[in-house]
């Protein structure tokens, strides 16, 4: 005898069918769970992480990621001191992960895999742009610029203010546009560094600013932080 389902057996199993992959798309889709605040969100997983929602957010719409980089020695304070009034005048979330370990320092493979992993997780809590703006002092500006080399696709910017040192540039980034800052009182290294790093962007293609700040030494000034908000706003003045 040939076994089959009934009429009223295959609709149960249709109907089924409906409610696993209604619930299994609810499952891949983010929550957008959080609601503007004018305090941060504190998150330790995958490190501790500073995240900033300006007070008209909405998960109507998409917003543009902002991510500052602390330096050495430093933690996500420091960034969300620096940048936090930004966020609420120009319109962007917030992130600011503490990636130092014992000694104050970090390893840029580690501190980038951290990094990803910190934007995973937003990504799934607020409805944001896929590609971030990248600020980052000294040894964060650093670790910016080898993030934005080796993740392109994941940045539109980097600002790059006093760092330490530089990477050689791969035109395969050239997506990612530079803004680079330093101090005429900064050391000479980071001075010819800065210099010789903006020329070698220049020759790859890529876009790019040098600006080199009279009376300033290893800091990030009110016009740092200034220029850097100027180039948020060129990128996303439309949004």
């Amino acid at each position: 005898m040939r076994h089959g389902y009934s009429s009223g057996s295959h609709r149960a199993l249709i109907a089924a069918l409906l409610v696993l992959s209604v619930a299994a798309t609810a499952c891949a889709s983010p929550a957008y769970s959080l609601t503007n605040s004018s305090t941060p969100y504190v998150r330790d997983d995958p490190t501790e992480y500073y995240l900033y929602l300006p007070v008209d957010y909405s998960p109507e719409r998409e917003w543009p990621l902002f991510v500052g980089i602390h330096g050495f020695d430093g933690s996500g304070l420091d960034c969300l001191s620096m940048w936090q009034a930004y966020a609420d005048q120009h319109g962007f979330v917030l992130v600011c992960p503490s990636l130092a370990e014992e000694g104050g320092g970090w390893y840029q493979d580690q501190g980038e895999a951290t990094l990803s992993k910190v934007l995973q997780h937003v990504a799934q809590e607020c409805h944001v742009q896929p590609r971030i703006f990248l600020a980052g002092f000294s040894a964060g500006a650093t670790f910016a610029q080898g993030f934005a080399l080796v993740h392109p696709a994941e940045v539109i910017a980097v600002a790059t203010l006093s760092a330490g040192s530089y990477y050689e540039p791969d035109a395969q980034a050239r997506s990612v546009i530079f803004l680079v800052v330093i101090g005429d009182r900064d050391s000479p290294a980071g001075i010819r560094g800065a210099e010789n790093f903006t020329q070698a962007l220049e020759q790859d293609g890529f876009s790019t600013e040098l600006r080199v700040l009279p009376g300033v030494g290893h800091a990030v000034s009110t016009e740092a932080k200034e220029l850097t908000i100027a180039l948020f706003d060129r990128l996303f003045q439309n949004h």
